[in-house]
């Protein structure tokens, strides 16, 4: 990348953004800034609130992905739909994350929870060649369109 100068330019995380980008006054950690952030962390109770889906969040990300994936029930389906919801969350986040430190531009909660369902239902549609559902459907529900009762 190069500036409007013409100079080389790499998007290097500057030494102040290693506080979390939300103004919380945190240091930046994983678990943090995907776990118990007061900004992004409010994204899994967003999503939790559209699945139907009510549970505890564990402090740790190993322990959040396992247990988010458990959480609507144990069957291999429900589990996967689950991890690839959790997934989407996780890259949302992460690009908001970049997105405020680079670019200067911040989403709403409401605004990051329709690109976490619009991305979660293309990756679905695109792991099932026959999905005879459209994204408002799947924002309605996502556990019926996936076949799960």
């Amino acid at each position: 990348m190069y500036n409007k100068s013409g100079n080389q330019h790499y998007s290097i995380i500057p030494s102040e953004a290693q506080l979390c980008i939300s103004g919380c006054g945190q240091q930046e950690s994983e678990t943090h800034l995907f776990l118990s952030c007061t900004l992004f962390g409010h994204i899994w109770q967003l999503i939790r609130n559209w699945l139907g889906v009510y549970s505890a969040d564990p402090g740790n990300i190993v322990d959040h992905f396992h247990q988010f994936g458990t959480s609507s029930g144990y069957g291999k389906l429900r589990c996967s739909l689950m991890h690839l919801i959790w997934f989407a969350t996780v890259w949302e986040i992460w690009k908001e994350r970049n997105d405020r430190i680079f670019r200067g531009q911040e989403r709403s909660h409401y605004q990051m929870l329709e690109a976490i369902k619009l991305l979660s239902f293309w990756w679905f549609k695109a792991k099932f060649t026959v999905f005879p559902y459209c994204f408002h459907d799947w924002c309605q529900a996502p556990f019926l369109c996936a076949g799960i009762s």
